[in-house]
């Protein structure tokens, strides 16, 4: 027996792309492609080991890593199944409002009571154009696949 496998709606991960601080714009990046994206916590603590052995901890602050790769998606959102960023979109974003702070929304399961909103920077970013000069035949233009890769820290 062959049981129907369940999707998740929408994206994991979305983008702050508007101007106005208070009311965020958000847009989606594509889950064309997608490899496995992690939200690790990196945990800010000071430890010392005091005279008698006993060991106390000093909690500062928990901070959010956000690591995504895809590998061979489209250039732009307009070629996306999902019709997220695509690799040009995502470099566009990274080269411009990127080199600051911005908004990130994740997004578990499409539950708004499930989102983190966190502001974040990006600490890499890599683009890599895999194939170019694709042809389908659907499309008449020409068109390029990336692996992209990035990681996002909390500020």
């Amino acid at each position: 027996m062959s049981y129907p496998m369940t999707l998740p709606v929408g994206s994991l991960i979305y983008f702050d792309t508007g101007t106005d601080a208070n009311t965020p714009t958000w847009t989606k990046l594509s889950e064309h492609n997608r490899g496995s994206a992690s939200v690790d916590v990196d945990r800010i603590e000071k430890t010392q080991r005091m005279s008698n052995g006993s060991l106390r901890k000093i909690w500062i602050a928990d901070k959010k890593t956000i690591s995504a790769s895809w590998g061979n998606i489209p250039t732009y959102s307009t070629m996306t199944v999902d019709g997220g960023m695509g690799a040009e979109d995502i470099r566009a974003f990274y080269l411009n409002k990127g080199k600051g702070t911005f908004k990130v929304k994740i997004s578990y399961n499409a539950v708004s009571a499930r989102d983190e909103i966190i502001l974040a920077s990006f600490t890499s970013c890599s683009f890599t154009v895999s194939k170019r000069n694709v042809r389908s035949t659907t499309a008449s233009v020409p068109q390029e696949f990336w692996d992209v890769s990035f990681s996002l820290e909390e500020v």
